[in-house]
C-alpha cells in the first residue's frame, strides 16, 4: 500500500510538472501557467492610448517621439501620463497572454534616434520617470488589451532648461507572436524648456456663454453665428516681405460639415490668418475647407494662389501649424513636419485691409475653437527653431528683432476693458476682440481666454 502511494505521489507530481513546463516549453503570467500561443505569425501592434479611452481606435507607435514638454514655470513635480497599449492586428488570443514593458539604455539608441528625429539627446535621469504599470494584458479570445500601461514623466530639478531627454520604452514580445521593427519602441522626448516664464493659455473664438441671440440684421444660417474674431488695423510691418513664418497652436472644436461646402456663402471654411473681402485680391489667408478642399484639410492662399496641404486634422487636438518662406520656395508645417513645399519668389503681404485672426469675407466662415502662441517673423524659421520654440519664444530679448507681432493668447490687455490682447513684440500689432455678425449687435464682445490648459505638442 506504501508502494502504490509513492508511485502516485511520483505520477501526479510528473503531471504537475508536465502542466508548468509543458515538455520543455517556457511558460507565462504571473504564475507562470498560461502556454505561448500555438501559432507563430500573430503580429501584435504597439499602440498610443494617451488621448484615446478606446485601445481598439488607438494609433499604431512609430518612430516619431511622443513629446512631453514642460515650462520652467510650471511646478516641480508636476507630472503628465504618457499611456500605451497593444492590440491584435488580425485574428484573437487563444488564451491568456501579458506583454512587458522595458526600458532601453544601449547608447545605440541615441544615434538612431538623433538619425530619425534630427537632434541629440540624453537618456532620461531615473528621477523624472515612473513605469505606474509595465504590463500590458491580453485575454482569452480578446482581440485589444484590457489595460493600459502608464509612464509617468516628472517636471524634474534633474531636467536641465532646454535640455532634450530620451526615454525609450519597448513591447517585448512572447513567442508566438512578432512585431515589426519600426513599431516596437515609444520614443519619448522630454523637455523643460526656459521662455518668457508666462502661464499657459489660449484665445477661445467660440460664442461667449449665453451668447445665443440672433443678428439684428442678415441672414441667420445658425453657423458661427456668434463667433468671435480678432484684428489689428496696425499692419504696415506685416506686408511686402522678402522672408516670413507665420505660426501658432490652433485647436479646432468643430469643423464645418462637409455639406456646407456646396453652399457658395458658407463654402465650408474656417478661418485661420488673413484678409479676404469679395473682389479684392487675397494676398495672404489660412483657412479650412474650401468648395474644393475637405473641412478638416487646409487651403494657403497667396496672392489669389491657392495651395491645399495635404494632411487631415483631427477635432479636439492642438496642433503648431506654421508657413516660411525664405525668398524662393514656401514651405508648410505641422507639428514641425513639412507637409508642402511650393517654388515662390517675389515679396509677400501678410494683411490686407487689415489682419484678423478667425474671420474672412462674411460672418459665417469664423473658427470653431481656440489658438495660442501666434506670431510673425521676418526670417524665415528653421524646423528646428519652430519645434523648439512652440509653446514659447525661449529667448525673447533675443528674438524681439525678428519678429513682428506675437500675440501669446493667455490673457486679456490691461487697460484695454477686456477688449484687446497684446503684441508682445513691441510692434503694437495689438489685436481687439470682434463679434461675427451685425456690429449693431446687444452683445458686446470681450475677450474669453482658457488658462485651464496643458497645450503638449
Amino acid at each position: 500500500m506504501k508502494r502504490l502511494s509513492i508511485i502516485s505521489f511520483l505520477i501526479l507530481l510528473l503531471f504537475q510538472t508536465a502542466c508548468r513546463e509543458e515538455f520543455g516549453k517556457t511558460l507565462f503570467g504571473p504564475d507562470k501557467t498560461v502556454a505561448p500561443e500555438e501559432t507563430t505569425d500573430k503580429k501584435l501592434v504597439f499602440v498610443n492610448t494617451t488621448e484615446v479611452s478606446d485601445i481598439s481606435s488607438a494609433g499604431e507607435i512609430t518612430v516619431d517621439p511622443v513629446d512631453v514638454i514642460f515650462s520652467s514655470a510650471q511646478p516641480i513635480g508636476q507630472t503628465k501620463d504618457v499611456t500605451v497599449s497593444a492590440k491584435l492586428k488580425d485574428g484573437k488570443m487563444s488564451m491568456d497572454n501579458v506583454f512587458y514593458l522595458n526600458v532601453l539604455e544601449e547608447e545605440t539608441i541615441l544615434s538612431t534616434f538623433k538619425d530619425n528625429a534630427g537632434y541629440g539627446v540624453d537618456f532620461l535621469p531615473e528621477t523624472a520617470y515612473k513605469l505606474v504599470n509595465d504590463m500590458v494584458v491580453f485575454e482569452k479570445d480578446g482581440k485589444n488589451a484590457v489595460n493600459s500601461c502608464s509612464i509617468r514623466i516628472t517636471n524634474s530639478q534633474s531636467l536641465q532648461i532646454n535640455k532634450d531627454y530620451l526615454l525609450a520604452i519597448q513591447l517585448e514580445t512572447v513567442p508566438g507572436f512578432n512585431i515589426e521593427e519600426t513599431n516596437k519602441i515609444v520614443f519619448i522626448h522630454v523637455k523643460r524648456k526656459g521662455g518668457s516664464g508666462e502661464m499657459e493659455g489660449a484665445a477661445d473664438f467660440r460664442p461667449m456663454s449665453g451668447d445665443d441671440k440672433l443678428d439684428a440684421d442678415g441672414v441667420d444660417k445658425g453657423i458661427n453665428r456668434n463667433n468671435l474674431y480678432y484684428e489689428t488695423d496696425e499692419i504696415d510691418g506685416l506686408n511686402s516681405l522678402s522672408a516670413c513664418t507665420i505660426e501658432g497652436l490652433i485647436y479646432v472644436d468643430s469643423f464645418k460639415d462637409e455639406s456646407e461646402r456646396q453652399d457658395g456663402t458658407l463654402g465650408g471654411i474656417s478661418t485661420l490668418w488673413g484678409y479676404e473681402e469679395s473682389g479684392s485680391k487675397v494676398n495672404f489667408l489660412l483657412r479650412f475647407g474650401d468648395a474644393s478642399v475637405s473641412t478638416n484639410m487646409l487651403q494657403l492662399v497667396v496672392n489669389d494662389n491657392k495651395y491645399i496641404i495635404n494632411y487631415k486634422f483631427k477635432e479636439k487636438k492642438w496642433y503648431h501649424v506654421a508657413m516660411t518662406y525664405d525668398g524662393t520656395e514656401i514651405k508648410f508645417y505641422i507639428d514641425y513636419r513639412e507637409r508642402f513645399s511650393t517654388n515662390y519668389s517675389g515679396n509677400i503681404s501678410l494683411a490686407g485691409n487689415s489682419f484678423n485672426l478667425g474671420q474672412s469675407f462674411n460672418q459665417w466662415r469664423g473658427f470653431n475653437g481656440k489658438m495660442s502662441e501666434v506670431r510673425i517673423w521676418n526670417v524665415s524659421r528653421t524646423m528646428k527653431e519652430l519645434k523648439d520654440n512652440a509653446l514659447d519664444v525661449i529667448s525673447l530679448d533675443e528674438e524681439k528683432s525678428k519678429l513682428l507681432a506675437y500675440w501669446k493668447m493667455n490673457k486679456a490687455m490691461v487697460g484695454s476693458d477686456n477688449k484687446m490682447i497684446e503684441d508682445i513684440s513691441g510692434n503694437n500689432c495689438h489685436i481687439t476682440v470682434k463679434r461675427q455678425g451685425a456690429s449693431g449687435s446687444s452683445v458686446e464682445p470681450v475677450v474669453v481666454i482658457d488658462n485651464d490648459i496643458d497645450i503638449n505638442i
